[in-house]
């Protein structure tokens, strides 16, 4: 299921390079919280 919002928000994002300051910005805050709810 984690795997599945990653790839959504991925695609949202568009996980490719070169990336927005903002998009890197959000992507590494969406993963730290990621993170944190598996580790939950």
């Amino acid at each position: 299921m984690t795997t599945l919002i990653t790839l959504l928000i991925g695609m949202f994002i568009g996980w490719n390079l070169p990336q927005p300051d903002w998009a890197r910005s959000l992507q590494s805050k969406v993963v730290e919280l990621l993170r944190g709810l598996d580790k939950k």
